[in-house]
């Protein structure tokens, strides 16, 4: 927090550029235009150093999914070294001076995970305990990898020959540390019970309205008996990729055009032992694409308004947190995503 009795009371050149530029009279000559633009400039610094201290600009989102049961981190370990994923690996808290290892995943165990170092790096007895920032990829075929990130204690170092080798614990939780906000999961049609969208409509105060009875006539449905022209292409907790086919929906783009905001109601099968409650969301036109070859319009929508269906009459609509997204909708992707990777339909 920056103290202004102190800088009214000091003699810091900030302080002695302020009191020139206010001292001039209004007046600008040339030395005036100098002081001034060092002040902008400074406060452009400032603003920066700030923006940077209070965490801007990062990519990285904590908060996509995790898992702390057991079986769970196990499995995606061992697909991770099975595939020979690289571990890269760095001292906790991670700083600009501490550079991040690239690591070779050499043993999975009960007791720990074994990294072999890469020639030239040899962890000494002073690495006994202390906390490492674990990132990797879990490839997939013709699609994005998926990201991973796990927090561990160093359990032992040891060496053979040139090569060392560091032993972490097990991590108590795995979490998912894409670069993207949010997972995106492309969920079997199956796991869809109900999707309805709308367009918006708002109540005359310029919010939007909470009375599903008075919206109007729903654009599109999609159920398992019915959903032609509709698909949904994938879901996270932040946001909805869609498909229509203009054939269907004469007038699509016209549509798209005028209502860049649309109403949705999503009801989703149990993700194991999760239940999921059905969802209102308002979301907002981020992204549209023509397919070339199916001829179909993928819309791409971001929550921005959501309520849990709970049995009340009116909607209480509730901003959605870009970075946070839907917190039970996280979940569900999350533990759903580890479903399908299991069953091997996804990897």
């Amino acid at each position: 927090m920056i103290d202004l009795f102190a800088f009214q009371a000091s003699d810091s050149p900030l302080r002695q550029i302020s009191l020139a530029f206010f001292n001039s009279g209004g007046h600008q000559p040339e030395g005036s235009r100098i002081v001034t633009t060092a002040v902008l400039v400074g406060a452009v610094i400032l603003a920066y150093i700030i923006w940077r201290r209070f965490g801007g600009g990062t990519s990285w989102n904590r908060q996509s999914g995790s898992t702390v049961l057991p079986r769970e981190i196990s499995s995606i370990l061992e697909q991770a070294m099975l595939l020979r994923s690289r571990i890269d690996m760095s001292f906790h808290p991670i700083t600009t001076s501490r550079q991040t290892i690239s690591c070779t995943l050499f043993e999975l165990a009960d007791t720990g995970i074994t990294l072999e170092m890469p020639l030239g790096v040899t962890p000494s007895e002073n690495w006994m305990d202390k906390l490492m920032v674990c990132y990797f990829r879990i490839p997939r075929e013709n699609k994005p990898p998926y990201f991973y990130t796990f927090t561990s204690s160093v359990a032992g170092v040891w060496k053979k020959g040139d090569i060392s080798y560091v032993v972490l614990t097990v991590p108590s939780k795995v979490e998912l540390g894409q670069k993207r906000k949010h997972l995106r999961l492309q969920l079997p049609p199956r796991d869809i019970k109900d999707f309805r969208v709308w367009p918006a409509a708002e109540d005359g105060t310029f919010h939007f309205e909470a009375d599903s009875n008075s919206w109007p006539k729903p654009l599109a449905v999609y159920t398992r008996e019915e959903h032609e022209g509709l698909r949904v292409l994938d879901l996270s907790g932040g946001g909805i990729k869609l498909s229509f086919d203009p054939q269907v929906y004469d007038g699509l783009d016209d549509f798209v055009a005028r209502h860049p905001i649309l109403f949705m109601r999503l009801e989703l099968e149990d993700a194991g032992e999760m239940v999921f409650t059905p969802y209102y969301m308002a979301a907002r036109l981020r992204t549209k694409v023509q397919d070339p070859d199916h001829k179909a319009v993928m819309l791409g929508y971001e929550f921005v308004e959501c309520c849990a269906e709970q049995g009340m009459e009116t909607i209480d609509w509730v901003k959605v947190d870009a970075e946070r997204g839907i917190d039970e909708l996280v979940t569900w992707v999350f533990k759903r995503h580890l479903e399908l990777y299991r069953e091997r339909e996804i990897v």
